[in-house]
């Protein structure tokens, strides 16, 4: 299986999860986490999400990490949310989703966790926990630095009206 992340650090120990709450975890010494995403525009848009709109933070490029997963440690993942639902529960708390994530790191049942992503319905993201058993199994094999398509942060301003595109069909 192949997972994507977005990093400043070609690193999966996870040492932001000691640092800084995330959606699935509260901050912790010794509490390692890393977020991935089941695809390359999923780690890109939840990264712009987490921004906050701050888009000055942001760097000309990023480094799109490539992780590769062995099937055995795939087919152990959990679900922690219901999978047939496929959309975030927005009606789940944050402190809530963080208990889940918390007593899954606790508890170490897998290297990895399966979670819906909040801003892209019919999309998953999975929580590692570099400190499991099995987290020798998930490797970063390739690392790409490339830049934002500026497109991402142009805002149109209020009272701007927006033209339907218009695509003409060319005749045979």
């Amino acid at each position: 299986m192949r997972l994507w992340r977005i990093s400043w650090h070609a690193s999966l120990e996870g040492l932001g999860g000691e640092f800084t709450d995330g959606r699935w975890h509260t901050a912790a010494v010794g509490k390692r986490i890393v977020y991935m995403a089941e695809h390359p525009a999923l780690a890109i848009l939840e990264t712009l999400v987490n921004l906050a709109g701050r888009t000055q933070d942001l760097p000309d490029t990023y480094q799109l990490l490539e992780i590769e997963v062995d099937g055995a440690a795939w087919r152990k993942r959990k679900f922690l949310a219901d999978k047939k639902a496929r959309v975030f529960d927005k009606g789940l708390a944050f402190e809530e989703s963080q208990v889940i994530g918390d007593s899954w790191l606790q508890k170490a049942p897998s290297a990895l966790a399966v979670v819906p992503s909040a801003p892209s319905p019919f999309s998953w993201n999975i929580l590692f926990n570099p400190l499991h058993p099995d987290a020798r199994s998930v490797r970063i094999t390739n690392s790409y630095n490339l830049a934002y398509d500026e497109r991402l942060f142009k805002i149109s301003p209020p009272n701007v009206l927006h033209l339907p595109l218009q695509i003409e069909r060319k005749k045979r």
